[in-house]
């Protein structure tokens, strides 16, 4: 994920706990409309993630992601069916 937001010239931070690990980034307004595009895809790769209004020129998102979630299948991070 870091790197797809590194992609965007988005430079994020990341916080490692017990089982988890949070990615946090500020993005500007003025990002184009087809990088909030990828942005969110790659946003949407977490087990859950955020934006906060944090100031007249930008947000912030996070990200939140379980290492116990296997990252090869979307239906285990909410994002298909199981089968």
């Amino acid at each position: 994920m870091t790197a797809r937001l590194a992609a965007l010239g988005i430079v994020s931070t990341v916080t490692r706990g017990e089982g988890r690990g949070r990615v946090e980034a500020y993005v500007p307004r003025s990002l184009p409309p087809e990088q909030w595009q990828e942005l969110l895809a790659a946003l949407a790769t977490a087990d859950a993630f955020g934006l906060v209004d944090s100031s007249e020129d930008g947000l912030s998102v996070w990200a939140g992601v379980n290492d116990k979630t296997p990252a090869a299948v979307p239906a285990a991070r909410g994002h298909g069916h199981q089968p």
